[in-house]
């Protein structure tokens, strides 16, 4: 090996080693909130009784839901009539689902009147906020759907969503 080569191949093999290394939350902070463990369950039972292949996560205050999704763009309308240049937006093929579920402090304060569907053309997104005033908490959800999902899936996942107190610890 040529001495000239030594130190790149030291920071090589470095860096190497840091992207090889687990990563860890740090000292007493964890992955996942443990208070949403016991809903997070009851939404995987329901997604996997529809959707068997359905990938999940629960990531601190966020919950993922994804099964057979796709890159589409979608054009939205703006306030004026006119229609914004298409966006890249994921969403789910006919047979697939997309969800995000985030834990949120106090009520929800957004400018969309909650629970609301929006139609974007392929697939349609429900949006609510269920609040917990026992513990000034609400979810956050964005539920996308193609045409095709199941009316007794979306009815037990409101239910679910919406009664979502009794879950978190």
């Amino acid at each position: 090996m040529n001495r000239k080569h030594t130190p790149w191949l030291l920071l090589l093999s470095f860096v190497c080693a840091l992207i090889a290394a687990p990563t860890s939350a740090a000292e007493g902070e964890t992955l996942q909130n443990p208070a949403l463990e016991r809903f997070y369950s009851e939404l995987r039972t329901l997604f996997r009784t529809h959707y068997p292949k359905a990938t999940s996560h629960l990531l601190k205050d966020q919950i993922h839901f994804e099964h057979d999704t796709h890159v589409f763009l979608v054009h939205e309308p703006l306030k004026t009539g006119d229609w914004q240049d298409p966006r890249e937006t994921r969403g789910p093929k006919p047979g697939g689902i997309l969800c995000d579920i985030t834990l949120r402090k106090g009520e929800y304060r957004g400018a969309a009147v909650v629970p609301q569907t929006f139609d974007k053309r392929y697939f349609k997104v429900l949006v609510m906020a269920s609040y917990s005033p026992k513990r000034d908490v609400h979810l956050y959800v964005h539920l996308s759907y193609p045409r095709n999902v199941s009316s007794d899936f979306l009815k037990e996942f409101a239910e679910l969503v919406n009664g979502f107190e009794k879950y978190v610890d």
